[in-house]
């Protein structure tokens, strides 16, 4: 039996959060295609006959503007200590910057294995694709391998999946076998309200985006569920709600979609839009929507 963490980094949108969710085969982590959309570190269980893989999700690694991005950016640190195998995860349709190879190649210097996947692989063709492996195998000499991959397409997830667990060590498993997070189910619901706003919503407001759960409780033959959509301004505010309340509707009707296969029930879902300028830089704010060191 092999058991180890496994934790993915890598810069904002190069699909980290879609690759674990593909390797689980359980959505863990929320994807959209706005930058920064996982803010915490958060853990995919994989569990298969002779091995158990706890995938870490972090957010990607950015300059931090505000006390969010501060915290963001602990936690990329943080859940690269003590680590088995460390993958950093370039989007090969891409450049790839002597900047990105100068900081992957830092994460070399300590003592476990560290891979690097390619991931977007379906965005490129055949031909730059090996340009981009020839550019980089050079800077590659202290690193287990490198793995072109696809999740749109599937492509060598389980040539990757396998990878990981050779190189994890031998011992028995962390978690028990049919959990997939180390998330409660209140922190996965607020993520997936968040999702499916940043889907539906203007570029300029989901970065100041927050859900705090207020209600989750058992009701006749549902559950019922009040959550708060935080943001920073009045005019964000009207546009999440939107026309005759039409926006928060659909947010509504795609989170609930999603809420009820992961609980497995009925769900009412009750969403209100609350203002609070500047919560980015607010700790108390912070720690409110679910961000804490703890």
């Amino acid at each position: 039996m092999k058991s180890g963490f496994v934790t993915f980094i890598g810069r904002p949108n190069v699909g980290k959060s879609s690759l674990i969710n593909a390797l689980v085969g359980e959505k863990v982590s929320i994807v959209s295609p706005k930058p920064q959309t996982t803010r915490d570190r958060i853990m995919g269980i994989l569990n298969e006959p002779n091995a158990q893989i706890i995938f870490v999700d972090t957010p990607g690694v950015h300059t931090p503007k505000t006390k969010l991005g501060e915290y963001m950016i602990k936690s990329v640190k943080k859940a690269t200590d003590d680590v088995d195998v460390l993958v950093y995860v370039f989007d090969a349709s891409k450049n790839i910057s002597d900047e990105d190879l100068v900081k992957v190649l830092s994460f070399t210097e300590h003592e476990r294995s560290v891979v690097w996947v390619l991931n977007k692989i379906d965005l490129v063709s055949k031909e730059d694709l090996i340009i981009l492996l020839k550019t980089i195998r050079p800077f590659a000499s202290k690193i287990k391998d490198i793995v072109p991959c696809s999740c749109k397409r599937k492509l060598n997830i389980d040539t990757l999946k396998q990878l990981l667990i050779d190189l994890l060590p031998e011992g028995e498993p962390y978690f028990f076998d049919n959990e997939i997070s180390d998330k409660p189910i209140s922190y996965m619901i607020c993520e997936i309200i968040r999702e499916k706003a940043l889907l539906l919503l203007d570029d300029e407001i989901p970065h100041g985006l927050g859900v705090v759960m207020q209600i989750y409780e058992k009701q006749d033959n549902r559950t019922y569920i009040k959550c708060d959509i935080i943001c920073e301004k009045n005019s964000h505010k009207k546009i999440i709600i939107g026309y005759g309340g039409s926006m928060i509707r659909k947010i509504g009707q795609l989170a609930r979609h999603n809420i009820e296969k992961l609980i497995d029930d009925k769900v009412y879902l009750d969403l209100y839009v609350k203002v609070r300028e500047d919560w980015r830089n607010n700790v108390n704010y912070i720690k409110d929507v679910g961000y804490s060191d703890k």
